[in-house]
């Protein structure tokens, strides 16, 4: 096979031949498989390097592309094919050994010399071949998330009040939450105002969709929604959801999660859907009795520098 292309820094004339190949993968799929920072670092310019790696054919036809990031001492990498005749035919083989041996050499993972650095390969909906091509390269499955979905509207009363999110004097106060909901998940409770900021910016952010709920004149948790409008038909989802340690054990989540999916439905949205790590038995319980299924999970697979 011949060797990928590999860069630092992507020009403005590589960027659409990446978008062509994942709108090929969506369409053979149904779903866009790369996750918004993905999306969001492919089209920063003045953002921070990101490994990419890209695997043509003879012709000159995009067949696979791989993307790398740094943070916290991790690499993630998420890569994408025009269907899965590249995963088998080792396209994705080479676009993934491609990033990997680059992230081993890269200087930025040897800022690291108090930490053993990881890679992270996300892969959204894997199969078999994905498996096997992670085992293969010695990567271990470290974590599964579910995507569930359900039909709308949900027809089950809840009692919270919520109001729109309010960009001038919110976005402290959902940083200062979002940190303390998710000290669990450094992805997650890592996030800051400029984070905020970048979805904020993204043409699907919509305030009114972006449910805030007080108590004791605090933000004591948030809903905040997002429609897919890439697909078709159009599907709402859970997009970040928190309560604030100090209100546990009230019912907010639940009822966080119904006003969420009622403003999706109030909105003409006929299909909800959120992501929940498979290891998180509670929030999966409350989802199923609020008439969630599973409809596809997702494999975080990790391995030493």
């Amino acid at each position: 096979m011949q060797p990928a292309v590999v860069t630092t820094r992507l020009t403005s004339d590589d960027v659409p031949g990446i978008e062509q190949l994942i709108a090929a993968a969506q369409d053979s799929r149904g779903y866009r498989p790369v996750s918004d920072q993905f999306w969001l670092d492919l089209h920063d310019p003045d953002g921070p390097p990101a490994l990419s790696a890209r695997y043509f054919d003879h012709d000159g036809v995009l067949l696979a592309y791989a993307q790398a990031a740094c943070g916290d001492g991790s690499w993630t990498i998420e890569s994408i094919t025009r269907d899965d005749g590249q995963v088998a035919g080792g396209a994705l083989a080479a676009v993934l050994d491609a990033a990997c041996d680059s992230a081993v050499a890269a200087p930025e993972t040897a800022q690291y010399d108090d930490v053993d650095p990881t890679l992270v390969w996300l892969v959204q909906g894997p199969t078999e071949q994905h498996d096997a091509l992670a085992a293969s390269r010695h990567f271990v499955l470290d974590r599964q998330l579910h995507q569930m979905r359900r039909s709308l509207p949900t027809g089950i009363d809840f009692q919270i009040e919520t109001r729109d999110f309010d960009p001038d004097r919110d976005i402290d106060s959902w940083v200062a939450v979002n940190a303390r909901a998710f000290a669990w998940n450094p992805e997650q409770g890592s996030w800051t105002a400029d984070s905020l900021h970048d979805r904020m910016r993204e043409p699907w952010f919509d305030p009114s969709g972006f449910r805030i709920h007080e108590r004791d004149g605090r933000m004591a948790g948030f809903c905040w929604t997002k429609v897919h409008n890439e697909l078709d038909p159009l599907i709402g989802e859970i997009y970040v959801i928190a309560v604030d340690p100090d209100f546990h054990g009230l019912g907010i989540g639940r009822d966080l999660t119904l006003a969420g999916l009622d403003h999706l439905a109030r909105s003409g949205i006929q299909t909800g859907m959120l992501f929940v790590d498979s290891h998180n038995v509670s929030a999966i319980r409350v989802y199923h009795r609020l008439g969630f299924v599973v409809h596809r999970t997702d494999s975080m697979f990790t391995r030493q520098l």
